[in-house]
């Protein structure tokens, strides 16, 4: 992905830690478990604790394969309850990427981005654009809106047939 000065690439896989350590993050959760009334189990920490040391997008299967040394201790109705939990408290984001399944990441310490996703390989690039944010303010200001948050997900192909990575995500 070229750089020019409206965007600037996040990246996935490279995504240097936020300012916000894991264990704040978890003080965090902690905290939305007591005010809901719900038990804080080993169960919920550890799925939380991998979810805050998660730096990409990351399914609710894929987070069960992280978890596999815990398989048997943590079902798969377990993992969604908890990221039902935190997708409802604004602790994990949640994106329909035009898969049979939800995509999440969290996003306590990081910054507004928006998606770009290849269609045939499934990559998914995070950028950020001033104009772009610039034109959505503009355009909900001209229709009477005021804006409280936007997901925005361009769905296109790798401009290079041969970096396309070939695994289907």
């Amino acid at each position: 992905m070229k750089k020019n000065e409206d965007t600037k690439e996040i990246g996935n896989s490279k995504q240097e830690l936020a300012d916000t350590s894991i264990s704040e993050e978890m003080r965090i959760f902690e905290d939305v478990l007591k005010k809901k009334g719900l038990k804080i189990t080993t169960q919920r920490m550890l799925v939380a604790e991998k979810i805050f040391s998660v730096h990409s997008h990351f399914t609710a299967d894929s987070l069960l394969d992280l978890l596999k040394d815990r398989r048997s201790e943590i079902s798969k109705a377990t993992i969604y309850r908890i990221i039902s939990i935190m997708v409802e408290a604004n602790l994990l984001s949640e994106h329909d990427f035009g898969k049979e399944f939800k995509f999440y990441e969290h996003i306590i310490g990081h910054e507004h981005h928006d998606h770009i996703i290849c269609l045939e390989c499934g990559r998914i690039e995070e950028f950020v654009s001033e104009k772009i944010e610039e034109l959505q303010a503009l355009a909900a200001k001209e229709k009477g809106f005021i804006i409280k948050g936007h997901h925005l997900n361009i769905f296109g192909v790798c401009a290079n047939p041969k970096t396309c990575s070939q695994s289907k995500k």
